[in-house]
Parts: C-alpha cells; structure tokens; sequence
C-alpha cells in the first residue's frame, strides 16, 4: 500500500503533509452504477473520493486538497463532461475539504453543521465553508438514487457524515474508516474512540452486507472489511484498558509490544503501532 506521508502530532490534532509535487495523479475506477472512486498515486493529494457521475451531472463525496482540484477536475472530464453540482463533506479536516474552493463556484457545498463551526472556529478560509448545513440527516435525490447523509457525534471528529449511496449500494465513510491502517482520532477535534465503535456497529447494522465501503484512505473495502476493522478497534482498546488497570504506563506497554499482533497496520502509512498506542492511552485516560 502506497505511503499517505502523514505527519502525526499526538496530542494535538493530526495535521496533513501537503506536497507540491505535480508527480501525484488522481486515477478513478467504477464501483458500480453511476458510482466511482478516485484516489491519488505517486504520493498523498488528500483523502478517497467517491463520484456519482449521470444525468444530474456529477457529485463528489469530499474533494481532497485545493492542490489537487484541477487534477481531480481532470480526471472526472475523462467521464463526463458535465460540471461538479453537488460536494458532500465527510468531515472537517483539509485533506478532504480543502477541494471546496476549487468546487464552490459550479457545486453547492453540503456538511454537518459541526463543521461550519469547527472552520469557522479554526479561522480557515471561508471558501472552505458549506453552503448547507444539516443537525441529524439529509437526504439528496440524485443521478436516480437517494443518497442518505448521517451523523454520528463523537466519533472520528463531531461532525462526521456516513454518506450511503442507497441504490448503488456504496457507503462512503470518511475518516471514519481508515482501511489497512490504524486510525487518527484525537479528543481536540471531538473525536471518541469508543464512540467510534459504537458508530460502526450501528453501521454493520444498518448497511447491507453486499455494500461497497470508501474508506477515508486505504482500498476500495467490504462491510466484511469494516466489521474486522470494528474487531481490531474493539480488541486494541481492550488490551490497553487491561493494561492500564494493571498499572502499566505507555513505556511499559511499548516495550512489552501489546499491539504486536497488529504490527502490519503500523506500516500501513498512517500511524506506527507505538503512535497508535499512545494515541489509545492519551483517549482512554483522558478526563471527560
């Protein structure tokens, strides 16, 4: 799996390495029906996308960094022609959203209302803002199935969306889901790691199990591919509540390599199995 080039700042926030390499490309492959996904290759240009490209024109669920806006144009005019009318956002952070600027102009910009607040209250540029907000849902009709927008508080930020595609039978997740790696969450962008789980699970209830699932970064998945990740959540938490109330301390369980049976997501291209365990101590000891 190709390196995201990461830059991990425990503790904090997760901030996103930005390059200027014109060498990153967007490649796009069908899913299904009117469905595509689009990643980068030669290097990290922000985060999955998925596109409903038809008659309505086209609508994108995230639209990485504003660097990348005309290669993702781009790619999309090798399908179409029509204009982008529609950007969903996932969530707050830039490797997913910093594309609105590029796409505000021809495209109306849809996000949980968290959002909006979390760009207003990072002072971001206001080119990044939605157009509409919503609290709980939102359905858009469009290219001939609904597409359901849901929130689940808490969970890899406060403002994330599950976005599912309901005639196409593909589920978009954001970061959310980060597949073939350990996941960023961190308490500064209202993320819960065990909230996090509780959201999949509804999820694994809710989504059909034939669905295609976008991660946030990783392959194109299976709810089969979603259910293990919630396994690993599950188990990786579990063996760090252990720990803790045995007393161990983080350079105990670091030295003691209690995430060792996990060693492969560390080289995954997000966090190492040390970054990931201390991410899970600091959640997990965290005063609420």
């Amino acid at each position: 799996m190709k390196k995201m080039m990461l830059v991990l700042c425990l503790g904090v926030q997760i901030a996103y390495a930005q390059s200027a390499d014109d060498s990153i490309k967007t490649q796009i492959r069908k899913i299904d029906g009117n469905l595509y996904f689009i990643d980068c290759v030669n290097g990290f240009g922000g985060g999955n996308v998925t596109a409903s490209i038809g008659e309505d024109g086209i609508l994108l669920a995230d639209d990485m960094y504003a660097m990348m806006s005309a290669r993702l144009r781009a790619t999309l005019a090798t399908i179409s022609a029509k204009p982008v009318r529609i950007v969903l956002n996932s969530h707050f952070h830039g490797d997913h959203i910093q594309g609105n600027s590029g796409f505000r102009e021809s495209a109306v910009i849809v996000a949980h209302r968290n959002v909006a607040a979390r760009l207003i209250r990072n002072n971001s540029s206001k080119a990044l803002l939605p157009h509409v907000s919503f609290s709980d849902s939102l359905t858009i009709r469009f290219n001939g199935e609904d597409i359901r927008l849901i929130h689940f508080p808490y969970s890899h930020t406060d403002g994330d969306a599950a976005i599912y595609f309901t005639g196409s039978k593909v589920l978009h997740l954001g970061d959310m889901f980060f597949f073939g790696m350990f996941p960023a969450v961190y308490a500064e962008g209202g993320g819960n790691i065990r909230q996090l789980v509780s959201s999949i699970d509804q999820l694994l209830q809710q989504i059909p199990p034939d669905a295609h699932v976008v991660p946030g970064h990783g392959a194109l998945a299976t709810m089969r591919d979603l259910a293990d990740y919630a396994a690993m959540l599950k188990e990786t938490i579990a063996i760090v509540e252990t720990n803790l109330r045995n007393g161990k301390t983080l350079e105990q369980m670091r030295t003691e390599k209690v995430l060792a049976k996990y060693d492969a997501l560390g080289s995954g291209g997000a966090q190492t199995t040390d970054q990931y365990l201390g991410m899970l101590v600091k959640l997990l000891t965290e005063k609420k």
